[in-house]
């Protein structure tokens, strides 16, 4: 039988389709990627009133949960997702058929940021409607840092999946990013009551030029500077990002480099 090869773009909205069908009937993965940010957004509520770094803790944080929840709808997920089509070698599989490998990839990437994007929407009304919050000032940085960030860890994941001996242990495999970024990111507390040593470090973290983007994008005030968190204007707002900006340019590249060195299409026994 002769097969004619989709268009990329259609291929890919394929598998999309597809991962989150597969997705819908994995309770545990879809708990990972769907309940946990429900989980965190509800906990929002009780720290509605107070203040953390002069501000309403429960629109600090979450503000700092739109760049946090990418851990579990993009970075776990996909973690998941591949490590366990790689081992039962649904991945080779796949690439026997007429899907190209970025086909297969970006198909996953797809299924994962599109549902990233519903959790974003939905944290965005909760803010406003619910906890006093505002339409973001700055729409645009805000997509573009979300976006930047959703990109990072996806090629984070790639990496990760690799070195992720089965789909069993792909629950641990992610943790120490996940609770380095969890800590250190500046989603829970304000980071400028930390040495400045360590404060610094935190900067580094692939997580934490999103939060600063996003809260800057947010509140229209510079998060990348911990401390002041001055009012800024359009041009303001995307000036005081580039250091962030910057950031994540580097974590790209390392992305980029360890999902390049790291993913494997066999399984690891292979």
């Amino acid at each position: 039988m002769t097969m004619t090869r989709p268009l990329a773009g259609g291929a890919a909205l394929r598998v999309a389709r597809l991962d989150l069908m597969l997705l819908w009937r994995n309770r545990t993965a879809l708990f990972t990627a769907a309940g946990l940010p429900v989980l965190f957004a509800a906990l929002l509520f009780p720290a509605h009133g107070q203040k953390a770094g002069g501000m309403d803790a429960a629109l600090l944080q979450g503000t700092g949960h739109l760049g946090f929840f990418l851990l579990f709808a993009v970075f776990m997920n996909l973690v998941n997702v591949f490590t366990a089509r790689r081992e039962d070698l649904t991945l080779k599989r796949l690439r026997g058929t007429a899907l190209a490998d970025a086909d297969i990839i970006g198909g996953g990437v797809l299924a994962a940021v599109a549902m990233y994007a519903v959790q974003v929407l939905a944290l965005l009304v909760v803010l406003a409607a619910a906890l006093g919050g505002r339409f973001p000032a700055d729409p645009l940085l805000l997509l573009v840092g979300l976006a930047g960030g959703a990109a990072v860890f996806a090629l984070l994941a790639f990496a990760v999946s690799g070195l992720t001996p089965n789909a069993e242990l792909a629950q641990l495999t992610v943790l120490p990013i996940m609770f380095a970024c969890m800590a250190g990111a500046g989603v829970m507390f304000p980071l400028d009551g930390l040495p400045a040593a360590l404060e610094e470090a935190c900067r580094w973290l692939p997580l934490s030029p999103v939060v600063e983007i996003t809260r800057t994008a947010y509140f229209g005030r510079d998060f990348h500077d911990h401390a002041a968190h001055a009012s800024v204007g359009f041009a303001g707002g995307w000036t005081a990002c580039l250091p962030s900006f910057a950031v994540l340019a580097v974590w790209l590249g390392l992305g980029r480099a360890m999902a390049g060195r790291w993913f494997r299409w066999e399984p690891r026994r292979a």
